[in-house]
């Protein structure tokens, strides 16, 4: 097994830059044997993480892709058993963390104030500014599997829908995944909002993503192999 930890990354708004190289220097020194893939997008707004992650893929050279936000930590032992499970096919993928906290900017910064190599802090639930289900952050995937389904699909631009349609995509043609109990933690930086206070990128606009939702609509209508095969082999990708 060789690993790539494959990081879509580009800072809109000057805010991510600090909590990236801080958390990408945790992960070199906690798996030194991992090349660190990093690349952005075309630059257009808002970002396109699918783009991102797929730039990145094409540079990797590793067997099984972690495919990273930027801003995250996930505990080594979940990270060590989804690799062992891939490695050893008890499952085809994995999603190593079921919880996320996005933390505070107060906490964000007195974690970077220590090494990247420091234990983990105790994390309290005043910490974080938000709690929920985790569906991105980390996935962990073989390369080949990764390719069976052309990677993330760069019509969806924006905050939603990239990491649904990919696992959507995967759970169908290359196995269903298995999801451990791990934690994340996501760095704070900036995030903006709309009107509505919902969470956007910067450059989003909601109202003109009806493109989008029928994208991923696909990856929802799809009940079978050859059906998303025939999605993600969609020559408008």
């Amino acid at each position: 097994m060789s690993l790539s930890i494959v990081v879509p990354f580009r800072d809109t708004d000057g805010t991510r830059t600090k909590a990236k190289e801080w958390i990408l220097a945790r992960w070199a020194h906690y798996y030194p044997e991992a090349e660190i893939v990093e690349a952005p997008d075309d630059g257009k707004e808002p970002f396109n993480k699918s783009m991102a992650v797929n730039k990145s893929a094409a540079k990797a050279s590793g067997s099984i892709l972690a495919i990273l936000d930027a801003d995250s930590w996930v505990d080594e032992h979940h990270v060590r058993r989804g690799l062992e499970m891939i490695e050893s096919g008890v499952a085809p993928w994995v999603i190593p963390c079921r919880t996320a906290w996005r933390l505070r900017q107060e906490t964000s910064q007195k974690i970077m104030a220590l090494p990247p190599d420091a234990k983990w802090p105790l994390m309290r639930p005043m910490d974080a500014e938000q709690r929920g289900p985790v569906c991105g952050f980390l996935h962990l995937v073989s390369h080949k599997g990764f390719d069976m389904v052309g990677g993330y699909d760069e019509r969806i631009r924006g905050w939603g829908g990239e990491d649904t349609a990919f696992t959507r995509a995967m759970d169908l043609v290359v196995g269903r995944h298995r999801k451990l109990n791990g934690m994340v933690y996501s760095l704070w930086h900036d995030r903006p909002r709309d009107g509505n206070r919902q969470r956007i990128w910067v450059g989003q606009n909601r109202a003109e993503e009806a493109y989008k939702r029928e994208v991923v609509g696909a990856y929802y209508k799809a009940r079978s192999r050859a059906a998303m095969l025939e999605v993600v082999n969609d020559e408008a990708r």
